[in-house]
């Protein structure tokens, strides 16, 4: 951490319970300690984000886990163990000096936004980095000092008690994926990036080589590009090999902005990590969202997209079968050029590569101010 730079707020980021939080953490963390508002981080005992943080400067508290309420023993066991947590956190408030606590939805901040609340002084501020507000934030946001959404169309079905307290600030985005220069690929054909995440990733690739054997002239238009997972990187690479399509695939990209850059579509899961890099970079995707029952927030990031013109939906196998999601695939790969200018345009009115500043700014004026 930069000794330079003069602390002039504390502010405990919580909730970080997925990559899509913490990278958005990560990037707000980074701008606002340029301004002398210094992070601490409340990670769960074992989480893997420790070391990411660590490894970056920051301070990161262990906190004790509790179960979510799922079921009537896990609300049980839940409310015996919130006591013990809420005191916990309002030790490590009190000792490290937080003028303000900042959830970013997972239920690892429900002890920390309610010691703050007890707290006289301490702002709570509640960011939703979905289309769908979390559980967390529908709890708390009557307590909230601020509430930050990624998309103005969120207010809308918000009490205007909540509104007043609203702040339209989009999704911190990781410099690196902004400041990236564009991979070399040497090729005339148009380039498709295929991103898939950790969850269901066999599903996604099984869908692109059904769509590959069923319009094989894909291959023929688009050069692919596609990171996948550690599981799957042996099969896809042979699949490739074996079928001489032009690619290259491998599991992780060093920077994925890179790629995104040279990318003329992309096929992707709705994650809100993902969705805010490409509103940023202003390239327009293609979004395959797991069922609710394993991911609530992607069918809703995806529906949103699609309405608002900025990329569009294939369908989880549950809602359609598997020969329309291939056609509806096949149909939006030949026929986004018509609409890429218009969806550039609506995602560049977004703004999103200043969304860290954005929000950052408006931080730093309520600590200043001690407003709302």
């Amino acid at each position: 951490m930069d000794s330079a730079i003069e602390t002039k707020f504390m502010l405990l980021m919580a909730g970080i319970n997925t990559r899509e939080q913490q990278k958005a953490a990560l990037s707000l963390a980074t701008t606002l300690r340029l301004r002398g508002i210094m992070s601490v981080f409340a990670i769960p005992q074992g989480s893997v984000f420790t070391k990411i943080f660590t490894e970056r400067g920051y301070e990161v508290v262990s906190t004790s886990g509790f179960p979510q309420s799922k079921g009537l023993i896990s609300k049980i066991a839940r409310a015996l163990k919130m006591q013990s947590c809420v005191q916990e956190a309002t030790r490590i408030l009190k000792v490290k000096g937080i003028n303000a606590v900042l959830s970013f939805g997972g239920f690892s901040a429900y002890p920390f936004l309610e010691a703050a609340s007890k707290i006289n002084g301490i702002k709570i501020m509640l960011f939703e980095g979905n289309f769908a507000i979390s559980k967390c934030g529908e709890d708390f946001m009557k307590k909230a000092d601020r509430i930050y959404f990624p998309f103005e169309a969120m207010q809308e079905n918000i009490d205007y008690e909540f509104y007043k307290k609203s702040f339209i600030v989009g999704i911190p985005v990781d410099r690196e994926i902004l400041k990236a220069e564009p991979a070399e690929i040497l090729t005339k054909k148009r380039k498709l990036l295929i991103l898939t995440c950790k969850k269901e990733t066999r599903d996604m690739n099984a869908m692109v080589r059904e769509l590959i054997s069923k319009y094989p002239e894909i291959t023929r238009d688009f050069y692919i590009i596609q990171e996948t997972g550690d599981r799957e990187i042996a099969a896809v690479q042979r699949y490739y090999e074996t079928h001489k399509i032009e690619s290259t695939c491998e599991m992780f990209f060093d920077n994925r902005g890179s790629y995104c850059k040279v990318a003329d579509i992309i096929l992707a899961r709705p994650n809100s990590d993902i969705i805010a890099e490409l509103i940023a970079l202003k390239k327009p995707a293609i979004y395959l969202p797991l069922p609710k029952n394993k991911d609530y927030f992607q069918k809703q990031n995806a529906v949103f997209m699609a309405k608002k013109s900025m990329g569009y939906i294939v369908e989880d196998a549950k809602s359609v079968n598997a020969a329309v999601r291939i056609r509806k695939l096949y149909s939006y790969l030949n026929s986004y050029l018509k609409n890429e200018d218009n969806m550039k345009r609506n995602m560049a009115e977004l703004d999103f590569e200043n969304s860290a500043n954005r929000m950052a700014d408006d931080i730093e004026k309520i600590l200043k101010s001690g407003k709302k």
